[in-house]
């Protein structure tokens, strides 16, 4: 899978954390693919902004671009989450 055909599903992981965390004001987000012995690894780093936050996710590297999307949001909602009140829900 390339990185243009999943990014609607990384939109949509972004859309949701939004919805999640209404204070977010900005995410940016960059797909990266890596090869190595093991073959092709991919990892998504996401840029999240809120008022007085900012929180810089780099996803554990996996074989699916799926899996690293999923990973990284996931991780991405812990950190906001851990966040003061006025940005967790």
């Amino acid at each position: 899978m390339d990185a243009d055909s999943l990014q609607p599903r990384i939109e949509h992981e972004i859309a949701e954390l939004r919805g999640r965390f209404p204070a977010v004001t900005a995410c940016h987000s960059m797909l990266l693919r890596s090869r190595d012995d093991g073959g092709e690894r991919w990892s998504l780093h996401l840029e999240i902004r809120a008022p007085q936050s900012q929180v810089i996710v780099s996803g554990p590297a996996e074989e699916s671009a799926e899996a690293a999307v999923a990973a990284a949001c996931r991780i991405a909602g812990e950190r906001l989450a851990a966040l003061p009140r006025t940005l967790a829900p």
